[in-house]
């Protein structure tokens, strides 16, 4: 790396390096990286729980090295890395489809150096790296969650939310989520449409009106009006409404006959940082005893490794291990980026709950 000012992130990591100097634990052969400190992000909610009770503790204790743990959306992730990019605020980053694919074509992105990742020649072929990014450390399997209380016959399609008797109950997210982009694509398809065309899904959407009662700014935001009983169906991720089920909050979720929607989760090394640390991040998130906790109750994150034990709670609803995983539908998101902000757009315009 070349000589740079130090940031935020440089002080960080100094000031976690001379907190651990005092007592590196002898155990490590590399006493350097018990001098060093990672700054890492995460997703807000049940991400950043699951990632600091389970993954950061599994890497402090492999390593030596600490972490700095960031709750930030995806979006915002790449604008704060194009804005610094000879400087990053972060050594590894996990994005979504989506914003993997921009941070991809910005040059945002080491190579994952998968020679240095012992864990990454147990991931699928479908999860390991590509197209420039790093590889996927778990699956959000999109699906249709629907309140028995309210909805005594489950939903079977995507086609049920359109149903007269759901006027007022079908609640939805903004296209900003991969949530929400996934459903819109789903709709098109639906009717005629694909990755590159979702004209029929505004025109079937505006159809679909009078049974939305809430438009959500989040996925989260969607699961809290489950909870408040604002809305009774949504197309929704497994993870979020399994955490309601626990909550006891009356919920369910299902697969639609079309095809559980999976969402790609990666983790990446950020040019310019500290790239072997990064690295070593990633590879503990790979690994089967971490995938394994986090697949389990109360996280629910669908492992890509073939060594990870399911929990019974978690294949219940979803084929979760990486062979049946395979039978989800994955889009074709560098397509769908090519329209999606112009999606968006008329989505604000068009869709008005």
């Amino acid at each position: 790396m070349s000589q740079r000012d130090p940031s935020r992130r440089d002080l960080l990591r100094l000031g976690a390096a001379g907190a651990v100097a005092v007592a590196a634990p002898a155990r490590f052969t590399d006493l350097a990286w018990a001098q060093k400190s990672l700054v890492a992000t995460s997703y807000p909610g049940n991400w950043e729980e699951a990632h600091r009770k389970v993954l950061v503790p599994a890497f402090e204790k492999r390593t030596g090295a600490k972490v700095t743990l960031t709750p930030i959306l995806a979006v915002e992730q790449v604008a704060k890395i194009k804005a610094s990019p000879k400087n990053p605020p972060f050594d590894a980053v996990i994005f979504d489809e989506g914003p993997n694919l921009v941070a991809v074509k910005e040059g945002l992105l080491e190579a994952y150096p998968t020679a240095k990742s012992p864990a990454y020649a147990k991931l699928h072929p479908l999860f390991q790296s590509r197209e420039g990014s790093g590889p996927s450390v778990t699956i959000q399997p999109i699906g249709i969650a629907y309140n028995p209380a309210k909805i005594k016959t489950p939903p079977t399609s995507w086609a049920d939310l359109f149903k007269p008797e759901y006027k007022g109950l079908v609640g939805l997210t903004t296209m900003v989520s991969s949530l929400g982009t996934a459903f819109v694509v789903e709709i098109a398809k639906l009717f005629g449409g694909s990755e590159a065309n979702a004209e029929p899904a505004f025109r079937e959407l505006k159809k679909l009106l009078p049974n939305v009662a809430a438009i959500a700014p989040s996925p989260g935001a969607l699961a809290t009006m489950f909870q408040q009983g604002e809305i009774a169906i949504a197309p929704h991720y497994y993870i979020n409404i399994s955490l309601l089920i626990d909550k006891g909050v009356p919920v369910d979720w299902v697969a639609p006959k079309e095809g559980i929607v999976g969402i790609r989760t990666y983790m990446n090394v950020v040019k310019n940082s500290d790239v072997d640390l990064a690295t070593a991040y990633i590879d503990t998130a790979l690994s089967a005893p971490v995938q394994s906790q986090l697949a389990a109750k109360p996280y629910y994150m669908i492992p890509t490794s073939r060594d990870a034990k399911i929990a019974p709670e978690v294949g219940k609803r979803v084929p979760a291990t990486p062979e049946g995983v395979q039978k989800m539908v994955f889009n074709n998101w560098a397509k769908i980026n090519e329209s999606r902000a112009a999606w968006i757009e008329r989505w604000n315009k068009e869709m008005r709950a």
